[in-house]
C-alpha cells in the first residue's frame, strides 16, 4: 500500500488544497492509495472532508497565534496529549508520508512524523499556501523534509535546498474558462470560507452609486452576513443573488465579469485557474498580513486590483468597478496577466516530489 496522511484544516484553503492532493494521489497509485486525513474539532475538515470520500480523525486543538492569554495556556496544556494522539496515529497507519496543508491540526501530525516517525521511514512535508509562513508552518519547515509553496516570495524563512515551487493544488473543474460576457456586467463577490463581514460593509457601500448601471450581483455572504446584505439589495431595489453559501463556484466564475473577493491564498489559485480578473480587498486581520503580500503579488504584475477595507469607501470601489466596466479592456488584459500564475499540475508536481 502506499499510504498517505494529510494533515491541517480550519479553512476551507487548507482542505480543499488537501483533497486536491489527496485526488492526485488516488490517481497516481490507484488501488494501492490508502489516505487519511487528521483534522481539528470544529473545523470546515469535519464537513468537507467526508463529503469527497475520505477518512478522518479529529484532534482537538486550540491557537496561539492572535488569541488571549488564556486560550494560549489551555492550547499550550493540550500539546502534551495531542503529540502522544499524533504518535498513535502514525503508529497505527503506518503512513509512508505525511503532509501538512496549513492550520494548527498539521502542527502535532507533522512534528511526531518529522522526528520520531524518521524511525518509522516517515517523510513528512508542508505546504506553505501563502507569500507569508505562518507560525505553525515557520516551526515545521525547520524538521520536515520538504517544503511546497504556492507563491515564489523572499518572505519565506525557509531552507532553499528544502523549498519546491508548485504552485497552489486547486480543485480539479477549476480549469481556464473562456472569455467572459459583458453584458450584462456580472460582478461575483464573495469573501472566504467563513464569510468576509468588512468586504461585505465595503460592497454595501458602494451599491448606491452602482445602482442604474446595468450590473448583475452575485453575492456569496456567508452565514452570519446573509440577513444583513440581502436586506441591503432588497432596500435599494437591486436585483441580486444572494447566497449564504455557493457549491458550484465554478458555474459563478464562469459567469464573472469581475470578481472581488479576498487575498487568500486558495482563492488565488482558483481565480488564476480559471482566467478571472479580480478586485482584492485583503484580510486586514491576516495573520502577519499575508493576504496584502499575496494580493500584491498578482497587482504588482498588473493581475488583479487592491481596494483596502480599512482606507477605502465604497464610492471609491464602485468608482473602479464603473471604471472596469467602461473600459473592458482592461479586465482582459489583467485576465491575460492573471492566467501567468496559473500552476495546472501543482497537486501532481507535488505528490511526484514527496
Amino acid at each position: 500500500m502506499k499510504k498517505l496522511i494529510i494533515a491541517g484544516g480550519g479553512t476551507g484553503g487548507h482542505v480543499l488544497a488537501g483533497i486536491a492532493i489527496a485526488d492526485e494521489w488516488k490517481q497516481l497509485h490507484g488501488a494501492r492509495a490508502e489516505i487519511l486525513f487528521v483534522g481539528a474539532q470544529g473545523g470546515l475538515e469535519e464537513k468537507l472532508v467526508p463529503k469527497h470520500g475520505y477518512t478522518l480523525k479529529l484532534l482537538k486543538l486550540g491557537a496561539l497565534n492572535r488569541v488571549s492569554w488564556q486560550k494560549r495556556i489551555q492550547t499550550l496544556l493540550q500539546i502534551p496529549v495531542t503529540l502522544f494522539q499524533s504518535f498513535m496515529i502514525l503508529l497505527q497507519f503506518k503512513p509512508n508520508y505525511v503532509v501538512g496543508v496549513g492550520g494548527y491540526a498539521s502542527g502535532p501530525v507533522v512534528l511526531m512524523a518529522a522526528t520520531v516517525g524518521r524511525l518509522l521511514g516517515i517523510r513528512s512535508a508542508v505546504l506553505e499556501q501563502n507569500s507569508v509562513a505562518g507560525l505553525t508552518n515557520k516551526i515545521l519547515g525547520k524538521f520536515v523534509d520538504r517544503i511546497f509553496v504556492a507563491l515564489p516570495s523572499p518572505k519565506l524563512p525557509f531552507a532553499f535546498d528544502k523549498i519546491k515551487v508548485t504552485g497552489n493544488p486547486v480543485r480539479s473543474q477549476m480549469k481556464p474558462m473562456s472569455a467572459p460576457q459583458f453584458r450584462p456586467f456580472t460582478l461575483f463577490i464573495f469573501g472566504g470560507s467563513q464569510g468576509a463581514l468588512g468586504m461585505n460593509t465595503l460592497v454595501i457601500q458602494a451599491l448606491p452609486f452602482l445602482k442604474g448601471h446595468d450590473i448583475k450581483f452575485i453575492h456569496q455572504t456567508g452565514v452570519k452576513d446573509y440577513e444583513r446584505v440581502k436586506k441591503a439589495y432588497e432596500d435599494l431595489k437591486i436585483p441580486a443573488r444572494v447566497e449564504k453559501f455557493i457549491d458550484q463556484m465554478d458555474v459563478c466564475y464562469q459567469q464573472a465579469s469581475l470578481i472581488i473577493c479576498r487575498a487568500g491564498s486558495s482563492t488565488m489559485a482558483e481565480i488564476a485557474a480559471v482566467g478571472r480578473a479580480a478586485i482584492f480587498v485583503p484580510l486586514p486581520e491576516a495573520a502577519d498580513n499575508h493576504q496584502e503580500w499575496n494580493a500584491r503579488i498578482f497587482a504588482d504584475s498588473q493581475a488583479a486590483w487592491i481596494s483596502s477595507q480599512r482606507l477605502d469607501n465604497g464610492e471609491k470601489l464602485a468608482f473602479r468597478i464603473l471604471d472596469l466596466k467602461e473600459q473592458p479592456q482592461k479586465i482582459l488584459d489583467a485576465m491575460q496577466s492573471v492566467s501567468k500564475f496559473y500552476k495546472p499540475n501543482a497537486a501532481r508536481d507535488l505528490v511526484h516530489f514527496l
